[in-house]
């Protein structure tokens, strides 16, 4: 008699679990995967950009590459949406050009590769350091859209270096693929 009342109160305890545990589920995606081509010379880092997802850099050759990218979805839950990569450029690139830097952007550059719609431009910036001393860096900015994702891939070395590296920040910017 007395196994029957511990087996009725398990069976009890048994089935209220269940009835709390009946909830449904949706299976729901993190985090978020893309490709790119990265020169072998060029080793991983995070020291660059504390929002980019891809960061790469060689020092001796002063080669700087950064990756940032924006979930469409996610931009229109905050309310962002952009009609083009145009305004896309026009809201990011005001970080890259400063309040009190000299600067200089080419005629940006609009074109499709591999079903991906991309924007692209030079930015030639004059800094100035603390010590009133000026260093010249060049970007090459890319915007890229793809069906669900902005990226902003963004190349740079001291302008004095700048074009012996661009033909490899070009074969960045267009490897892209999500």
């Amino acid at each position: 008699m007395k196994i029957k009342r511990v087996l009725f109160a398990w069976l009890l305890v048994i089935a209220a679990k269940a009835l709390y545990s009946q909830s449904t589920f949706a299976e729901q995606k993190a985090g978020h995967i893309y490709y790119v081509s990265v020169p072998n010379y060029m080793t991983r880092t995070v020291k660059l950009n504390e929002v980019a997802s891809m960061q790469y850099v060689n020092t001796v050759k002063n080669a700087f590459m950064v990756v940032i990218d924006d979930s469409k979805e996610e931009l229109e839950m905050k309310g962002i949406k952009f009609g083009s990569l145009r305004e896309f450029h026009d809201e990011n690139i005001i970080n890259l050009k400063g309040e009190k830097n000299k600067w200089a952007e080419t005629d940006p550059r609009e074109f499709e590769w591999k079903g991906n719609r991309f924007f692209q431009s030079e930015l030639e910036v004059d800094f100035k350091e603390t010590n009133e001393e000026e260093v010249k860096i060049t970007y090459l900015i890319t915007y890229v859209e793809t069906k669900k994702y902005y990226y902003q891939i963004l190349c740079w070395s001291l302008s004095s270096e700048f074009d012996k590296l661009l033909p490899d920040f070009k074969k960045i910017a267009t490897s892209i693929k999500d």
